[in-house]
């Protein structure tokens, strides 16, 4: 066998290649094809999937079902980051903030500390203009959250296109308010939520009432 010729050959060839391009060649092309395939494959079969519903009784999952459907629908995670650890990472890179006008209130609790509530009336809804009737949001943040994390400004801006009303608790102690007890934060303590609950129903008694929550505050 020529060496030198099998050389030249094979120079002439990664040559015209290179002149042609990787997908004018085709070869690009099939990889390219044959990955995407395979990753839809695997996304499908693997990553899209439906949630899975557990609870005390076989009652509590019928009612779910029933009343809150799209615990039955398969959930189709964002397809070119699915992975909950790249999210992590890639979230501080590509993270917007839709800009929200809160209306601030404190409203005290028994034992004399404050909490600190951001509102977003939505008074221009045109779903709900009658604020009376307009369904109010309870958004619950996550362990060190707030109304100011990006979560919950998109969470708003969802709601508004509903023509909702939403309000942000924040947790005392947090947001920058003053902490007036030596009492903090504990997810483990639910009497500031059902204070926060009853408060805003009071103000609204006519309106349908809500809450969701992100990570800890769900």
């Amino acid at each position: 066998m020529d060496w030198q010729v099998l050389t030249r050959e094979l120079s002439l060839y990664l040559e015209s290649q290179v002149r042609v391009g990787l997908f004018g060649s085709g070869v690009g092309l099939s990889l390219v094809l044959g990955f995407g395939v395979a990753y839809a494959c695997y996304y499908l079969s693997s990553i899209a999937k439906k949630p899975q519903l557990v609870a005390s009784n076989d009652r509590f999952c019928r009612f779910l079902e029933e009343y809150c459907p799209v615990v039955t629908e398969t959930y189709y995670p964002t397809i070119w980051c699915w992975e909950g650890r790249v999210q992590t990472l890639l979230r501080p890179f590509i993270t917007s903030r839709p800009q929200v006008q809160y209306r601030n209130e404190l409203i005290k609790t028994a034992d004399g500390g404050q909490i600190s509530l951001d509102w977003f009336d939505n008074n221009d809804s045109l779903y709900y203009p009658d604020a009376s009737t307009r369904p109010t949001v309870l958004l619950l943040p996550g362990l060190t959250g707030t109304s100011k994390e990006s979560y919950i400004l998109h969470m708003i801006h969802q709601s508004e296109t509903l023509g909702y009303r939403c309000v942000v608790f924040n947790n005392r102690g947090i947001a920058g308010e003053e902490l007036l007890t030596p009492r903090t934060y504990c997810a483990a303590n639910t009497e500031d939520l059902e204070a926060v609950i009853h408060h805003v129903h009071s103000l609204h008694p006519s309106a349908p009432f809500m809450a969701a929550g992100v990570s800890m505050g769900g």
